[in-house]
């Protein structure tokens, strides 16, 4: 191209010449048309030759370019360094060029070296991709320091540039390195503290910082809300506390090593408990409160559980006693303390498991052991042991205690001591209660059988089977009633006996009722059965073999009815008799009468003594027939009482005069002693007159000579109490019972002797007028009768009950 535009200058010249001008002179288009050629001619060579030496121009500045990027490039990989350039704010680098050169392993390839979490720390490689992409969207320039996952630092450096972004990395030295450590470490720190602002600002709890001079510098959120502020500067200006230093209380027991003790603020208008905690750090302390009051109420709300729990298991009789997971005691009850002995002041010293069990062996309170030292470490071995163990102590004292040792859900150990002493005793007894009583149901000649509420045969000893020819085999299978009577109709065939029997087991009316009867079997065998509803449903059944008392008792209803025929023909034989023997004896007392009084002529001394003796001896005998004759009217229940109002005073001065003879002739001495309200009472005083007579007609002939006859009255309720005591040998205590029964007499020897009537005609008179008759003798000491009638004398159904029962006496 350059030969040819250097050729037309040429023959442009050969053209111009005058050869080739001349022979196109005469034609003035084609002289234009030349010329025109000619002018564009010229101008194109001129534009050619300019266009030549601009691209000239050109190629040597593009070839000082080139030399000055060699240099470039040759100064850019003359040290370890990577560029990375981007063009725009989107796609990918335009160029990556540079290495390491072995100075810090990073990736060769551009994807891998521009995935920086590939082969950066996590921070290092989310800094780096922020300030990056920070850069490309608003032109900010960075440098900061970062640290590859193989603990090398390097320097990120980012510009722009027209429309050009730039990273450079490369690896750090001297004390370039010291400060961009310096910087990273700032930085890393820095988010840290970031980091850890907003979690402390995010924390449920207030948190604050306290200077060297204890004051606070800085609080989190929770805090200024605590104390309703404005902000943290408004806290720190104002001095605001959430807590006062002076009421922390210090911390009890074994707490973290963290806390300063426990107070009390107000919070939102609720009182709350804060467990304070401090940190101590080089230039003052970190403090946060930890709101307990939900835990101080559940503290107070356990604490008053386990009293209440304390107090029951206090009131237990089961001894109780809980150890710790050291082995030492925790709780128990008052039943532990007194169940083992021990002082209840040692008890409170915790002391452990085994120094208890020591203290027991010293007391000999524990089961003997040929081996102590393996049995207590056998007995701690629950310490480590899940299981639940039971055994039994047999204590040297005699008693027996159940031991239960478990594990307390909290840890550590529970003991259970419960005391079966009297259980094992109840058990053994129950159990040689239940052998007696089986023995004694065996050997029963009675018959028993026990039916259930199903109808079944419970229960049965030998006899029962002996009765009714039942097989003890078929008894054992627990037959059912039907199956019973069915075995039982052989011996006996009453339809109507057994169907009442059956429906009295089996009816589940719950009014049933006892029910007795006898059976005469055909056999000759007489049983008397009780049916007896039992209160737990059960029916008891029993036969008994009366056989023999049946025959007995026929015999005794024959001879009862003789006796009473024989009473009967003695009672009036007695009256007859007595009637008889009256007549006769007055006879005879009225010619003895005659006699004496010289109707017959002058006796001599001795007739009127013997006459004096046939006197006398009458006298007794018709005492004794009015006696007879008395009693024999009031065991026909004829007798009647003439009530009256008597004189007490008056009927004991005549009872006295009567046998006044007989004290004087024996030197006795009578003092009647009568109370003021015992003067009068409603009685019979003939009858009354009589019991006084025979009283003191005992009492004048038990008495020594020379002795006291005491005679007197009292007042006693709606009673009074007629008395006569003497001071002579007194009764026999065997012969006291018998003292009041008919022909009854134990006289003194050489001394008097009656037919034993006295004391019997006595109580039947008292008995009659509805009174009873009581007596005090001791040996040698004298014997006193005491006679209670009622003040306003019997009642009629009294008399007439007391006469039926003396009917029924004598009839027996």
């Amino acid at each position: 191209m350059l030969i040819a535009a250097w050729a037309l200058p040429a023959r442009a010249q050969e053209f111009l010449s005058g050869s080739v001008m001349g022979k196109f002179a005469d034609d003035p288009l084609i002289f234009s048309a030349l010329f025109a050629a000619g002018v564009v001619f010229f101008w194109a060579y001129f534009v050619i030759r300019n266009l030549t030496r601009q691209e000239q121009a050109a190629e040597r500045h593009a070839r000082e370019l080139e030399t000055a990027l060699n240099e470039s490039e040759a100064i850019l990989t003359a040290e370890p360094t990577i560029l990375v350039i981007w063009h725009g704010r989107e796609g990918q680098p335009n160029r990556v060029t540079g290495d390491m050169k072995g100075v810090v392993r990073i990736p060769a390839d551009q994807e891998t070296l521009l995935d920086f979490s590939t082969w950066l720390d996590p921070e290092s490689a989310d800094a780096l991709s922020s300030a990056v992409a920070h850069m490309r969207d608003q032109g900010t320039p960075f440098n900061i320091g970062i640290r590859t996952l193989g603990d090398e630092l390097l320097e990120a450096d980012g510009r722009t540039a027209g429309g050009f972004t730039t990273l450079r990395l490369r690896p750090l030295a001297g004390e370039r390195r010291q400060v961009t450590e310096f910087a990273y470490d700032a930085r890393r720190l820095g988010k840290q503290v970031e980091r850890l602002s907003a979690v402390l600002d995010a924390a449920p709890f207030p948190i604050w910082l306290k200077d060297a001079g204890g004051e606070t510098i800085w609080v989190n959120d929770r805090y200024i809300k605590a104390v309703e502020a404005r902000d943290v500067d408004a806290v720190i200006a104002g001095r605001i506390e959430i807590v006062d230093d002076a009421r922390i209380e210090p911390p009890q027991g074994e707490k973290a090593a963290s806390l300063k003790g426990r107070a009390h603020a107000v919070i939102g208008g609720r009182k709350c408990a804060l467990d304070v905690h401090e940190i101590p750090l080089t230039d003052g302390s970190a403090r946060f409160a930890i709101d307990v009051s939900e835990i101080e109420d559940a503290r107070k709300e356990l604490k008053r559980h386990i009293q209440g729990h304390a107090n029951t298991l206090d009131k237990l009789d089961t001894a109780i006693a809980i150890f710790g997971p050291d082995q030492r005691l925790r709780f128990h009850n008052s039943a532990y303390a007194e169940l083992w002995g021990l002082d209840p002041d040692w008890l409170l010293l915790a002391p452990t498991d085994g120094e208890i069990l020591d203290r027991l062996r010293e007391l000999r309170r524990l089961p003997e052991q040929a081996n102590y030292r393996d049995w207590k470490a056998k007995q701690l071995q629950a310490y480590t042991t899940l299981e639940t163990r039971e055994n039994w102590w047999y204590l040297p004292d005699g008693r027996s205690l159940r031991v239960i040792c478990e594990q307390h859900p909290f840890g550590g150990t529970t003991y259970l001591y419960e005391n079966v002493t009297k259980e094992i005793q109840l058990e053994s007894r129950y159990n040689e209660l239940i052998g007696v009583q089986r023995e004694t149901l065996d050997n029963l000649h009675e018959g028993v059988a026990l039916f259930g509420t199903d109808g079944r045969l419970k229960l049965h000893n030998p006899a029962f089977a002996r009765f009714w020819s039942l097989d003890p085999a078929f008894l054992d299978s627990q037959p059912h009633i039907d199956t019973v009577v069915d075995q039982c109709r052989k011996l006996f065939a009453d339809d109507i006996v057994w169907d009442e029997l059956k429906y009295g087991m089996t009816s589940l009316d719950t009014g049933r009722k006892p029910q007795k009867g006898r059976l005469n079997r055909p056999d000759g065998l007489a049983l008397e059965y009780a049916f007896v509803p039992l209160p737990d449903g059960n029916t008891l059944l029993t036969y008994v073999d009366v056989t023999d008392s049946s025959r007995i008792e026929n015999a005794l209803r024959e001879r009862a009815e003789a006796l009473e025929a024989a009473d009967r023909l003695k009672t009036g034989f007695m009256s007859n008799v007595s009637y008889e023997l009256r007549t006769p004896l007055t006879n005879i007392l009225g010619f003895a009468e005659s006699l004496s009084l010289g109707i017959a002529g002058e006796l001599k001394p001795k007739q009127q003594e013997y006459l004096g003796d046939i006197q006398e001896s009458s006298q007794d005998l018709l005492v004794i027939i009015d006696a007879i004759l008395d009693l024999t009217t009031i065991d026909a229940g004829a007798m009647e009482l003439k009530l009256a109002e008597i004189d007490v005073v008056a009927i004991m001065q005549e009872a006295g005069e009567g046998l006044g003879q007989w004290m004087t002739k024996r030197d006795l001495t009578l003092n009647i002693e009568v109370a003021d309200d015992a003067q009068r009472f409603v009685g019979d005083p003939k009858r009354v007159q009589q019991i006084l007579h025979n009283l003191l007609a005992n009492a004048i002939g038990f008495s020594a000579e020379g002795g006291v006859i005491r005679m007197g009255a009292a007042h006693d309720g709606d009673d009074i109490l007629l008395w006569v005591a003497d001071t002579g040998r007194g009764i026999d205590p065997e012969f006291q019972k018998r003292v009041f029964d008919r022909f009854q007499s134990k006289p003194m020897p050489g001394g008097h002797r009656g037919p034993g009537l006295g004391l019997a005609i006595v109580k039947s008179f008292v008995e009659l007028h509805g009174g009873r008759v009581s007596l005090r003798s001791q040996v040698n000491k004298g014997t006193t009768v005491i006679c209670r009638f009622p003040m306003r004398g019997p009642h009629a159904q009294d008399r007439g009950s007391l006469q039926d029962h003396r009917r029924g006496s004598v009839a027996a």
